[in-house]
Order: C-alpha cells, then structure tokens, then sequence
C-alpha cells in the first residue's frame, strides 16, 4: 500500500511539473529550440556556407536547405521555394573528380556515369544519365560551362528529372560543381541563371 501511494504521488508530482512546464511557455521554447538546431535561420545557413560561397545576396524566393559534408565532400543544397527547383553546390574533396575540361569534353556522358560509379554510398541511385546539350551562364562571377542532363533514378519516388551540372573555379582556385536539377519537364535555366548570378 505504501509502494502503491509512493507512486500515486510521484505521478502527481510529474504532472504538475508538466502542467507547470506548459503553462510557463517552457514545452513550447524546447520545441523551439529543437526545431532551430534541425532548421536553422536562414542568416544561421548563409554564415556557415561563406567558407565556400557567399550566398548572402540571393533573393528572398530561394532558401538554403542543406549544408553538409558527406566523406569529406561539402555539399550546400538551395531551393527554389516557388518550384522546389534545387541549386547543389559541392565542393569536392578530389578537386579532379569533375573539372571544366570534363564539361566541354564530347565524351562527358561517360565522364558522369564513370564519376557517379565511384560513389557507391550515394543516397541517391541513378538509372540513367544522359546528356542533351552544352552551354555556358554567368555566375559566381565568372562564365560556368554546363551540360545539359536527363536522368533516371531508381530509388526514389520522382523517377525522372532534368537540369545541367557544371563546373566553377572558387578564389581559392579549387573546383566547385554546381547542380540544378527539378523533376523532368520543370526545370528552369532562368531559375538557375537568376540563383548563381547572385551567388559570390
């Protein structure tokens, strides 16, 4: 009977401690705060991201999303929030894994899929690549050389998309790849000029 009152109390106890938490906001600021480390503010992003690229003067209509290093490789994912077209920037840790020779090469089809195949923990599988036109946009201050590409992707419930990859030279003279993708059919190079053309 003892044990029985001893937990009696010590739920009560817990429940007004709860009640307590709730009713000073303090359930609400945990919340916040959780929801803050897994969605940092946009000015949080845009500082953490200046060791690569300034993305300080990109239009309201784009968000940062992501900002993550996966086997040493930097990776910065932006968003088109209108479209959801993204915008991925990496910074390789082999400078040589894709360069701007590679872009211009006639071969480049077989350079991605060469290059995609040395990666076989890529959260992403792809099915097919292929290339349907060169070209070159300004942004990041400089003229980026691209590719135009179809791709397949097997693992994912959007099968298909569109977009270009190319190939930019950061001032500390290390290769930036820049990727923007959207699913097949909704892809804008407008969207993609306007986002790079801001970038520094």
């Amino acid at each position: 009977m003892k044990g029985c009152l001893s937990l009696i109390i010590k739920t009560a106890i817990a429940v007004l401690v709860f009640f307590g938490l709730v009713h000073i906001g303090a359930v609400d600021y945990i919340k916040e705060k959780i929801n803050e480390r897994t969605n940092p503010p946009q000015e949080e992003m845009v500082d953490k991201t200046k060791d690569v690229v300034d993305l300080s003067e990109i239009d309201e209509e784009y968000s940062i999303d992501r900002n993550l290093k996966i086997l040493k490789n930097r990776m910065i994912i932006a968003q088109h929030n209108a479209t959801g077209q993204k915008m991925i920037m990496i910074e390789p840790k082999n400078e040589s894994i894709f360069t701007k020779e590679d872009i211009k090469n006639e071969k480049v089809e077989e350079i991605l899929k060469d290059t995609v195949s040395k990666y076989k923990y890529l959260p992403v599988k792809f099915d097919k690549i292929e290339v349907t036109k060169h070209g070159e946009f300004n942004g990041i201050g400089q003229k980026i050389p691209y590719a135009k590409v179809r791709v397949e992707i097997s693992n994912l419930p959007v099968k298909d998309m569109d977009g270009i990859i190319g190939v930019a030279e950061l001032e500390n003279g290390k290769n930036l790849i820049v990727i923007s993708v959207n699913d097949e059919g909704k892809y804008s190079q407008i969207i993609t000029d306007a986002f790079y053309k801001k970038v520094k």
